[in-house]
């Protein structure tokens, strides 16, 4: 369903010209997300250079942000992304 719509809009755009490389990068929480302080950033980033060129698709983005736990720092991946989409309209789709 999700991963094949992704797919499918990569190939479209990069044939549009909106994506330099129109392939699909699949991202989980787990791939965004560290376990401890300064582990969120390198690992949101990461993902961020593999997709850039086509399209970010974040599974189940609604697991990043956890506010029933202080000590989550799913909030940090999301500020990293919204930073990226802001500053790399022209180059990246999530």
């Amino acid at each position: 369903g999700k991963t094949t719509v992704a797919v499918r809009m990569g190939q479209i755009l990069a044939k549009m010209g909106y994506a330099r490389r129109g392939h699909v990068v699949l991202a989980t929480r787990d791939d965004l997300v560290g376990q401890y302080v300064g582990h969120t950033a390198p690992k949101t980033k990461e993902m961020i250079k593999k997709a850039m060129g086509g399209v970010l698709l974040v599974d189940e983005a609604y697991y990043l942000y956890n506010a029933a736990n202080d000590r989550d720092y799913g909030q940090e991946s999301i500020e990293i992304l919204l930073n990226v989409m802001e500053n790399n309209q022209d180059d990246l789709v999530v």
